[in-house]
């Protein structure tokens, strides 16, 4: 990270990330965490910016937001658009909805699970959405030992699924760490 980075992790302090407890560290780690990982894999800004702020609307897992959607233009304005636009996705996502459709459909669709709209999404997004899914994922089991023998499998079954969406960096991570056999 870099001193443009500064802004961005003001911002998530005063979100009170540090006093949010993710799993098995406070989220403000969490959050840094899969931003390194992505960066590590030469991920775009757009989708570094992403992860470091992919929880601040809570998510399907983690349903405790730090600021309501209604902020979306400001954390836009912190983070860009795009960025936002991947964060409001993958906030928003109904995982099990998403998850299902791998291996068994071309085109993925998006559940919001809130108000169970659908859309379909672009290649970019869903493959955006894997990327970033993955890297959240990696950065809980290569921290955690519990979180790994937890969801292990199921994560190994998952990013097979997944793998054509996923970067080759991503792959090899995710090979590593879950000891996929398919790639």
């Amino acid at each position: 990270m870099n001193r443009s980075d500064d802004v961005l992790l003001d911002r998530l302090r005063t979100l009170s990330t540090e006093k949010f407890e993710h799993i098995h560290v406070d989220l403000f780690s969490h959050l840094v965490g899969t931003y390194r990982i992505l960066s590590d894999w030469g991920s775009s800004k757009i989708l570094c910016n992403a992860g470091l702020y992919h929880s601040v609307y809570g998510t399907f897992a983690y349903q405790n937001s730090l600021i309501g959607t209604e902020a979306r233009k400001e954390i836009a304005e912190i983070i860009g658009e795009d960025s936002e636009t991947l964060v409001f996705l993958y906030g928003t996502c109904d995982r099990g909805y998403f998850y299902s459709q791998f291996g068994k459909r071309e085109t993925i669709e998006h559940r919001n699970w809130k108000t169970k709209e659908t859309r379909v999404l672009t290649q970019k997004e869903t493959e955006n959405l894997c990327e970033l899914t993955a890297a959240n994922e990696l950065e809980l089991a290569l921290t955690n030992d519990s979180f790994l023998i937890r969801y292990g499998d199921e994560l190994k079954e998952l990013f097979e699924k997944m793998n054509s969406y996923l970067s080759k960096n991503a792959i090899l991570e995710c090979r590593k760490v879950f000891q996929l056999q398919t790639f």
